[in-house]
């Protein structure tokens, strides 16, 4: 059996969601948010609602958030994040 034989799509178990860009992660090593902006992507991905979803980056360690992301994102002002995501919603 060669390399060739082994590296094919029905054998993949897992691959890079295309949500997720490949701009190097600036987060502290060990934190967690780049964990779950690959699930979060990944769920965003598997149930077809990238295109109809905007994502909220809060201040602090995720302001950065929509450097990484495929998605629509807004930035939101200190501790305005819900405030910004239930207007976005309403509008």
């Amino acid at each position: 059996m060669e390399l060739k034989d082994i590296i094919k799509e029905e054998n993949c178990v897992f691959k890079k969601t295309q949500l997720l860009n490949d701009k190097p992660l600036s987060y502290c090593p060990g934190c967690g948010h780049g964990v779950v902006h690959r699930i979060l992507l990944e769920v965003l991905e598997e149930l077809g609602i990238d295109e109809q979803t905007i994502g909220i980056a809060p201040v602090g360690c995720a302001v950065m958030a929509y450097e990484f992301m495929e998605i629509d994102m807004q930035e939101a002002a200190h501790g305005r994040a819900p405030a910004l995501a239930t207007g976005i919603k309403r509008v």
